[in-house]
This record gives C-alpha cells, structure tokens and sequence, in this order.
C-alpha cells in the first residue's frame, strides 16, 4: 500500500491549509505587523506542527515510503520541523517559517498527494 489514506487525507487537508494561510502573508510581508498577520502565521505554524507529528506517523507505520518515492524531499527536515515548533514556537522567526511554505512546502504537498491518490487507486 503506498500509504494509510486515513493519515495522508488530513495530512493534505493541514498541508493545503497552510498554503492558503501563508498566501496573503507571501504577497504582503506588512501584514506580519498586523494582528491578522499573527493570527494567520498561528494558524501556518500549528498546522505545519500537525503536519510533521503525521509525517513522522506515517514513517513509523511504513519505513522508507517517504523517502524511497521521493528522494529529492528533506523529509528528515519536515518531520524535525515539528520539533523546532514545538519547541521554539515564540523564537521562531516569521519570515523563516514564510521561506519554508515557499520552498519546502509545494514539494512536500506535491508527494502527499501523489501518494494519496495512489492509496486510493489500492482496493
């Protein structure tokens, strides 16, 4: 099986999520200074927090998916990232977290997709 539907589903949905919360802090970097800003970049940080605890689930429950169908991925990097929240949420800077949605995340969205929709072509 290339993956548990019922992990990659939510996986995606929090993935697509922060895509859509970090688009309005992409176009206009100001809005850090707002309050919405900071709300939207809550939103971003707990989900990609979501995020890595199910990456790091599914890699338990099968070893090498990840990593094996996409070598090209720091999938090491995405699960650890949950960490560095975790742990480091109020010294976390904004604009290294808005670098990641735009460099990491759509290949990482990308591989989870694919991978869902495989797990689901699997009766």
């Amino acid at each position: 099986m290339s993956g548990d539907p019922l992990l990659l589903t939510p996986l995606r949905q929090a993935l697509e999520r922060i895509e859509r919360k970090a688009r309005p802090l992409l176009a206009n970097p100001a809005l850090l200074d707002s309050e919405e800003g900071h709300d939207l970049l809550d939103v971003i940080r707990m989900q990609f927090l979501a995020a890595g605890e199910a990456l790091k689930r599914l890699e338990k429950l099968q070893p090498g998916l990840l990593s094996t169908n996409f070598p090209d991925i720091d999938w090491k990097g995405a699960m650890g990232f949950r960490d560095v929240i975790a742990h480091q949420y109020f010294d976390l800077v904004a604009e290294q977290v808005l670098l990641i949605c735009q460099e990491a995340l759509p290949g990482v969205l990308e591989a989870i997709r694919t991978l869902e929709a495989r797990s689901a072509e699997i009766p």
